[in-house]
């Protein structure tokens, strides 16, 4: 399992920590709250069992934030979904997951086995997770529309899932996700046609390569 969820890691997820360097015997370690999921759970947990003598303290922080506090030091890697920001920061891909749609229990979407782009047309999205360029262009392309007519992002995952639970509009998030947040009263459906994915990296100051 950690195999494929790490592919690019090399053999072990225990080389993205021993590629960091510290100025003390603490990894200082920025996460924003986009990645804390069960794949992040499942790396720190690898790393602990094989590398017991390397601490790491975690801290969240907006990606904004931990962009800046890489930059100046405060902390020795960040890990974050993959933006269009152009920083000197060296990064490493850690995992890939699918977006997919988000719609309240009694949504008439729930009749679709896949959301296709008409299926839309009528319904206000939003994004539970801050797309980079890339991966907007493939949004445009799978949802049929200009990007204008679905820009609106949201500062959290959990503020999406109220929002869409309520019935104010439809999400655009992975899929794992929306699955895992089913007791907040929304239900997943994939998009119809080509796969769009984002990338969590873990990234560190060019200097400390």
């Amino acid at each position: 399992m950690i195999r494929s969820l790490l592919s690019g890691l090399g053999s072990s997820p225990i080389a993205v920590f021993m590629n960091i360097s510290s100025s003390t015997s603490i990894l200082k370690i920025a996460v924003s709250s986009d990645v804390l999921s069960p794949k992040l759970a499942t790396l720190l947990a690898l790393q602990r069992a094989e590398e017991p003598d390397t601490q790491v303290s975690l801290t969240e922080v907006p990606a904004v934030d931990l962009f800046q506090g890489l930059n100046n030091g405060q902390y020795d890697a960040g890990i974050t979904r993959r933006t269009s920001t152009i920083l000197p920061l060296s990064t490493l891909p850690l995992w890939c997951e699918e977006l997919a749609v988000a719609m309240p229990l009694r949504s008439p979407l729930l009749a679709h086995g896949a959301i296709t782009s008409e299926a839309l047309r009528d319904y206000q999205l939003i994004y539970g997770c801050t797309p980079s360029n890339e991966t907007m262009s493939r949004l445009t392309d799978v949802l049929g529309c200009d990007q204008d007519r679905a820009s609106s992002t949201v500062t959290s995952f959990e503020l999406m899932a109220v929002l869409v639970a309520a019935g104010y509009c439809i999400g655009i998030a992975p899929r794992s996700r929306i699955l895992q947040a089913r007791s907040s009263g929304i239900v997943m459906r994939p998009l119809a046609g080509n796969s769009v994915w984002v990338e969590t990296d873990i990234f560190q100051s060019a200097g400390k390569g």
